[in-house]
């Protein structure tokens, strides 16, 4: 990890374009250089000694994926569904505040590379561009899903709600695991927030109201689904207790996520709670779906979410990254990436479609 706001200039990225970008170790190399240090230090950064945004990375490679052989796979499809809405693949965007400082395309970037792979959007209710104006902007058939935290004003969050239905999104991200703001190495959110996110304005939400609200509870969740009709997608799970409790109040699927490090150094790697959770669903209503993210790097990493239960992996800083070195055309190279290594995952374990991938598709490393 390079030193906050110090120079970096690195190796064999001069000359660095989408078409020389070939892994998303390329995308995580490269693309920060082309940022101005308070940039680069707040997608860099993560809590602590930033030892949680390592090991979600890091766990990912304690699990090995059983190569089959003699298969005769002639007919394969990598398609699935999510909350009912057909997708090219199980991947999707985490929604990520200010992407106007990654790129000139800010906020369409994302949402445009997504919905020309056909993957999941979900947008920060703390976009610069306003979310009908977002909706808009992308085909019919694209899954939208809009992200919103429990801000003070709960005429806040109801009129995020009820513009996100109006608008045509599937589906309400609450983002639950933010019980204070959150103070990440370099000491850079206030001032990238400030200095550089705010003065492009934030649509979305009231001005005063830019605020966590350490009081949220359970009890909010259930007010939350008596307000809308949309599917509830609670983001911020880490144990099979808070799995059951959150769908008792009203959520109706959850996001494994520890915030990319983000939020508490030293707090378990999504991929390591992923299996504790999903039983707790399971154990609720093995209908109800589970999605991850943190740590999703390739193809072979949503293999390994998907075989042990997840629904779809959800990126955040690779798509960032893309953002930065191409605006939708990099974002959507960092998508077809995902796709091509998720599909020879899936080929080389012997099999036909997403569905089929489960545990026994995984050797976990003992030693």
């Amino acid at each position: 990890m390079i030193q906050c706001g110090a120079a970096y200039k690195p190796r064999n990225c001069e000359n660095a374009s989408l078409e020389t970008m070939y892994k998303i170790e390329d995308f995580e190399r490269c693309a920060p250089a082309l940022l101005d240090p308070l940039s680069r230090d707040y997608i860099w950064s993560a809590s602590g000694n930033q030892q949680t945004l390592w090991e979600n990375k890091e766990a990912y490679k304690r699990i090995w994926i059983k190569k089959k052989v003699l298969r005769g796979i002639d007919d394969y499809t990598v398609e699935t569904t999510v909350l009912g809405q057909k997708i090219n693949f199980p991947v999707g965007i985490a929604p990520t505040a200010g992407q106007v400082i990654y790129h000139p395309e800010g906020d369409y970037g994302p949402v445009r590379g997504a919905a020309r792979m056909g993957a999941i959007m979900t947008l920060n209710s703390l976009s610069v561009v306003p979310l009908e104006d977002i909706a808009a902007s992308v085909p019919s058939g694209t899954v939208l899903w809009m992200q919103t935290y429990m801000y003070p004003s709960r005429d806040t969050v109801a009129d995020i709600v009820k513009r996100a239905e109006r608008s045509g999104f599937q589906a309400l991200v609450v983002t639950i695991d933010e019980p204070l703001t959150f103070d990440i190495k370099c000491n850079s959110r206030h001032r990238f927030f400030h200095e550089k996110l705010f003065p492009f304005g934030t649509p979305n939400i009231k001005s005063e109201d830019k605020t966590i609200d350490p009081t949220v509870s359970f009890d909010d969740i259930t007010w939350l689904s008596r307000i809308t009709t949309l599917p509830i997608v609670a983001k911020g799970i880490l144990s099979g207790e808070d799995a059951k409790k959150v769908l008792e109040a009203g959520a109706s699927a959850i996001i494994v996520s520890n915030h990319g490090g983000r939020e508490l150094d030293g707090t378990i790697p999504t991929i390591i709670a992923l299996p504790e959770i999903v039983e707790a669903v399971n154990s609720v209503d093995p209908s109800i779906e589970v999605y991850i993210d943190g740590g999703i790097r390739t193809g072979y990493d949503v293999f390994k979410a998907i075989a042990l239960g997840a629904r779809a992996a959800f990126i955040g800083r690779p798509a960032l990254w893309g953002l930065t070195m191409g605006g939708a055309d990099g974002v959507a190279k960092v998508l077809s990436i995902l796709k091509q290594e998720f599909t020879e995952a899936m080929i080389h374990a012997g099999l036909n479609n997403p569905d089929q991938i489960t545990a026994s598709c995984l050797v976990k490393k003992t030693y």
